[in-house]
């Protein structure tokens, strides 16, 4: 915004007197207050100008502030600025719901008081502030983004001209000559030249030099400073480009401060280097660029064809048993530019497809952002109503919070992209036994195949697949997986996972009985941002990234998947084969088993450790409660077990345990609203308890969230038993 420029703030009230009030209070140096006293001059003024904020009266004669309001709400060019009612009726409950629904950001009672509506005023005027700041931004970058393509579009035409002019040249003088004019020209340099040596010798044959302002010169020699240079490129027979704080161009400068940059490619043959040209000093920037560079070269590339096919049907003139010879040539020259052309349009082609993929993809995140935030924002606006009743407001609230993790969810599956595409996403190898982690993935899903009535078969033909990895990416792999097969398999389908040894690898395999895919989709369905079904119609949400991720994450590992459909509603079949660990890192695995079979895997003086703890176990799982009860039992604690919270609660009352232990994910009611419901209860017993999180949601995030609902603990499935011991003791306050 510029500094002279005033802010225009419109002060709509029928009293004079209320006017001046509100100028006084108002007055700044960036402001320009307009006043009107009724609504008609209100809705004129804004007809061909803008402002950052609106103070309506409310009542006025004529049309008063209401109806004013929402003539201003019917334009468009009005309708999102932002109005603050002004009332002397305090109690105008009809008002100020009328006032609210037609937009209204605020509603302000008389008398005024000066430091409230200043404040309120001021946070407007900086939005409009920043908002002209984004609109001029925006105009500058489209007007610079214009200026370069214009500039690159004049470029081409001069390249393409050049072209046309050096191929209708047959004098090898001419076309060097055209062509040192033309560069210079094309790279926007202060000079250019071009050299050409003897076939029989290193000598110059031809030398032709232009500087601005100047006509083609021959006869003036190479400057010193431009020497070392063109040694060095024809040498190395590569491009080479020297600016001001290069040590060889800064050696050379002290016989020349003139220059200040160069640039210079050398003109290949089929018998090596047969000439060079130079660039002298950018006219409109200090240096010239990489892409001059290429510029560069294409140009040395152009006129060495030039040159050669000028310099051939010059000898053709004179030799005619040679035109046969120079037909070859000129064919072989068209064949390639075809071939050029063919791989030109292929890659628009393939540019035009990644264009298509990336609107398509920018297209889907808008919608998978807005679609879950539009929930947000509408159960969050009911509830500020206070009109919901009990019923309604755990609606919201379940609506809110299922909405809010799908965002979380898109989000870090972006960020998994982004770390991806620059190589940072990293793993900590070490051995994981791979059953476990498959669990508690199920576990993390099962809500969701329980929700849509799937038929979920676990096939585990192995129980110790020991693998190097990273068992919280493993999980996520799996989770992936399991999750695709929940979205796209129908209500009463059938999802089947099996695990078992397939020397040297373990083989994950996940089939359902869902949609399918189609075979011409088959070889991208690891693809970023691809999708089987980009439409606005399409039936399943998502992003298209989560088997891109799940391919990436796999290969760290030094696997590989893949995946087989026989077509559309035929289901869908994944295979993970990861490297199985050494024979010695399995047998390790199989005595801790056989350890933990014989006494739950703990250390010796932990059979006391929690000797007289009453601890609840709360877990949907009965097989979690009953591991989890032989390890406790084992250490000495008296443990009862609630299999949801609504029992829990109950057990409170009646048992008053020591130590809760809760599972998170449980149907109706999880682990998280139960905490919060001990920690509201009157009882101080409830309210104090220690209380551990066992849950199958690893991630960071998910233990900060554990901690932050009111756990002490956040545990991680697989359960390892001396880690939830040592978990729960430290929890009761008990030494190890």
């Amino acid at each position: 915004m510029k500094a002279d420029e005033q802010i225009n703030i419109l002060m709509v009230d029928d009293s004079t007197t209320n006017l001046l009030a509100l100028e006084a209070i108002l007055q700044a140096p960036d402001r320009n207050l307009v006043s009107a006293s009724s609504g008609d001059d209100a809705l004129r003024y804004l007809l061909n100008n803008d402002v950052a904020v609106i103070l309506l009266d409310v009542f006025m004669p004529g049309i008063d502030g209401l109806d004013t309001a929402e003539l201003i709400r019917a334009r468009e060019k009005s309708r999102d600025i932002p109005i603050i009612f002004l009332t002397a009726d305090s109690t105008g409950g009809r008002h100020l719901r009328r006032g609210y629904s037609l937009g209204a950001v605020d509603y302000i009672v008389k008398p005024i008081e000066p430091d409230i509506l200043r404040s309120k005023v001021a946070v407007f005027v900086e939005l409009f502030k920043k908002t002209l700041e984004i609109h001029r931004q925006a105009q500058l970058l489209h007007e610079k983004n214009l200026e370069l393509e214009n500039a690159n579009l004049a470029r081409l035409s001069m390249l393409i001209d050049l072209g046309q002019e050096l191929a209708l040249e047959h004098d090898p003088w001419r076309v060097l000559e055209n062509f040192c004019r033309s560069a210079r020209q094309i790279v926007d340099a202060q000079e250019a030249a071009v050299g050409v040596f003897d076939a029989d010798c290193d000598d110059l044959r031809f030398y032709f030099r232009c500087v601005s302002g100047e006509d083609i010169d021959s006869s003036t020699g190479i400057p010193k400073v431009a020497r070392r240079a063109l040694d060095f490129l024809v040498n190395e027979r590569r491009s080479l480009r020297l600016n001001d704080s290069d040590e060889l161009l800064d050696d050379d400068k002290k016989s020349s401060d003139s220059v200040r940059s160069f640039l210079g490619a050398p003109i290949l043959a089929s018998t090596g280097v047969c000439g060079w040209i130079y660039l002298l000093n950018k006219i409109k920037a200090e240096d010239f660029t990489e892409a001059d560079e290429r510029l560069a070269t294409t140009l040395a590339t152009q006129v060495g064809i030039a040159y050669e096919n000028a310099r051939l049907y010059s000898n053709a003139q004179r030799h005619a048993s040679e035109l046969q010879m120079e037909i070859a040539e000129r064919k072989q020259a068209e064949e390639e530019r075809a071939q050029l052309l063919v791989r030109e349009q292929a890659a628009r082609a393939e540019a035009e497809q990644a264009n298509r993929t990336k609107d398509e993809f920018l297209a889907t995140l808008s919608h998978e952002l807005r679609t879950p935030l539009s929930a947000i924002l509408g159960w969050s606006h009911l509830v500020r109503t206070g009109k919901l009743d009990e019923l309604q407001m755990t609606r919201a609230f379940e609506t809110i919070e299922r909405n809010a993790r799908s965002q979380s969810q898109l989000i870090d599956d972006l960020l998994d992209v982004s770390r991806i595409v620059t190589g940072k996403l990293q793993i900590e190898l070490g051995p994981v036994n791979l059953p476990p982690v498959i669990e508690a993935a199920i576990d993390a899903v099962r809500p969701a195949f329980e929700a849509k009535d799937i038929q979920f078969e676990p096939v585990m033909k192995s129980q110790a697949l020991l693998v190097p990895g990273d068992a919280n990416r493993l999980q996520q792999i799996f989770w992936n997986l399991f999750s695709n097969a929940v979205k796209f398999t129908p209500h009463g389908g059938r999802v089947r996972v099996e695990i078992e040894r397939a020397e040297p690898h373990a083989r994950v395999t996940v089939s359902d009985s869902g949609i399918g895919i189609k075979p011409d989709f088959l070889p991208y369905i690891f693809d970023r941002f691809r999708q089987a079904d980009g439409s606005t119609t399409r039936v399943h949400g998502g992003l298209g990234l989560g088997l891109a991720i799940v391919k990436h994450l796999v290969e760290l590992h030094q696997g590989t998947v893949k995946v087989d459909s026989k077509g559309p509603d035929q289901g869908a079949t994944f295979t993970v084969s990861l490297p199985l660990a050494s024979a010695g890192a399995v047998a390790d695995l199989e005595s801790a088993a056989v350890r933990e079979r014989e006494g739950n895997g703990l250390p010796a003086g932990f059979s006391e450790l929690l000797d007289g703890l009453r601890i609840l176990v709360v877990d949907d799982e009965l097989d979690s409660r009953e591991l989890i009860t032989a390890i406790l039992t084992r250490c000495g604690s008296e443990v009862r077990c609630s299999e949801s919270a609504a029992e829990a609660i109950q057990c409170f009352r009646d048992w008053k345990p020591d130590l809760l232990v809760s599972d998170i994910g449980m149907p109706k009611e999880d682990g998280y609203s139960l905490i919060q419901k001990l920690r509201k209860m009157r009882s101080k017993w409830a309210r104090d308890i220690p209380a551990v999180a066992l849950t199958a949601y690893a991630t960071v995030e998910d233990r900060a969230r554990a901690l932050d609902a009111g756990f002490q603990v956040h545990v991680a499935k697989p359960i390892e038993p001396e880690a939830l011991v040592r978990s729960i003791a430290g929890a009761a306050g008990r030494k190890i």
